[in-house]
């Protein structure tokens, strides 16, 4: 258990049900939200204290006026930003949350100079990258939460592909969190087995069309907004493994040295989670295919970077 944790965009879909969970899992002694929509905020935190109180839970959680109250937090979970409009290009919705993202990390670097920072806003890999330059924060200590969900997404398809909702699957996907991930089906389990082993290539690609498709089609339902619970869950999982480490590698939005042939980047990879931040980025042998398809994610990634670079958000 954390003593303190903050959600900035707690008054939203994402953030308010990542404290909602939070709270029901005990994850923090105190949950502190803060976003522009302040009574909202405030809102959300009394309504889901009260749900504490039903079971008993030993966290409060509080909506906030001002950044101050989000001190002495030990991770801030970022989900503030925009949605993109119907008439707003993708280079519009970068620069429009990118400018949101260096005003919120340079204010948390301020008020909670020693938390990790777990950035949830998109486009995701981009946004890691300003929080990490706005902060000043060591690249451990900011992580994206990206290939949990999409990780989560491949593991449902494939469990409506085998008609089997018993095997646990492990599931990798890699690469940026876009169109552009890499699901890798050679690398994933199916129970002991590995997963591209039980389907052929039709059912293969099938499968990653389907994953890669998984926000798009809530969103379509929705009709107004985009996921929530499985983002939200995703997130919990990551602070789990960051409170108590366990030997489990999950993917995430890492910033890159070196590590497979990647450089200065934030993209999904492996990664062993803990107190500090990223502990450890996990070396797994992809084959010639796979690392070209690493590269190609990459690519888009790159674009954007320039973009922020060009417009003066990585100074």
């Amino acid at each position: 258990m954390f003593g303190k944790i903050a959600i900035i965009g707690g008054s939203g879909n994402v953030g308010s049900h990542i404290a909602f969970l939070g709270a029901m899992k005990g994850i923090a002694k105190e949950i502190a939200l803060f976003s522009i929509d302040i009574p909202r905020c405030k809102g959300v935190g009394l309504d889901i204290s009260q749900a504490a109180a039903v079971f008993n839970i030993p966290t409060h959680i509080k909506g906030y006026e001002s950044y101050e109250g989000l001190s002495e937090s030990e991770v801030v979970i970022i989900t503030a930003g925009i949605p993109r409009t119907p008439n707003m290009t993708r280079d519009d919705l970068l620069l429009k949350n990118a400018h949101i993202m260096r005003e919120v990390s340079q204010n948390v670097a301020k008020i909670a100079p020693n938390a990790l920072l777990l950035i949830v806003s998109n486009p995701l890999d981009a946004m890691c990258l300003v929080a990490k330059h706005a902060s000043g924060f060591d690249k451990q200590k900011v992580i994206g939460m990206a290939g949990v969900l999409d990780g989560a997404r491949l593991g449902y398809e494939s469990k409506v592909l085998l008609n089997d909702f018993q095997t646990p699957i492990k599931p990798y996907v890699v690469g940026a969190h876009s169109d552009d991930m890499l699901p890798l089906l050679r690398h994933s389990l199916y129970g002991v087995e590995n997963l591209a082993d039980r389907l052929d290539s039709n059912s293969q690609q099938n499968l990653i069309k389907e994953t890669k498709n998984g926000g798009a089609k809530i969103v379509s339902y929705y009709q107004q907004g985009s996921a929530y619970f499985a983002p939200a869950t995703a997130a919990i999982k990551m602070l789990e493994l960051i409170a108590n480490p366990q030997d489990e590698d999950v993917v995430c939005s890492v910033y890159t040295q070196g590590e497979y042939g990647l450089q200065g980047i934030y993209i999904g990879l492996p990664i062993k989670l803990g107190k500090k931040g990223v502990e450890k980025i996990v070396n797994l042998t992809l084959n010639k295919q796979e690392q070209e398809m690493l590269k190609i994610s990459a690519q888009g990634i790159k674009k954007q970077v320039e973009i922020l670079k060009n417009n003066g958000l990585l100074n």
